[in-house]
């Protein structure tokens, strides 16, 4: 169980370190994306609403990187602390 919490926490803080420090352009990307794909809902949809851009803009995935990579450190002390211990 251990090795599995230590595993889920590395990737964890990869992806938010990824996210929350922008590291290759990723939360751009990610914009971009929730941008594009709002695009396409709204040509599905006919819902001129969705045309725009959205405004959760880079900050919130940079928000949400910050969550990941802080929860992944919690999750691989933990995962490291019941594989050390058992």
């Amino acid at each position: 169980m251990g090795i599995v919490l230590l595993v889920l926490g590395m990737a964890g803080v990869v992806w938010g370190a990824f996210l929350g420090l922008n590291l290759r352009g990723a939360t751009d990307k990610a914009a971009a994306r929730r941008n594009a794909a709002r695009a396409v809902a709204a040509a599905q949809t006919m819902d001129l609403g969705l045309t725009e851009p959205s405004r959760l803009g880079t900050w919130f995935f940079r928000l949400m990187g910050g969550i990941a990579l802080l929860g992944g450190l919690f999750l691989g002390f933990v995962g490291l602390a019941l594989t050390l211990a058992g």
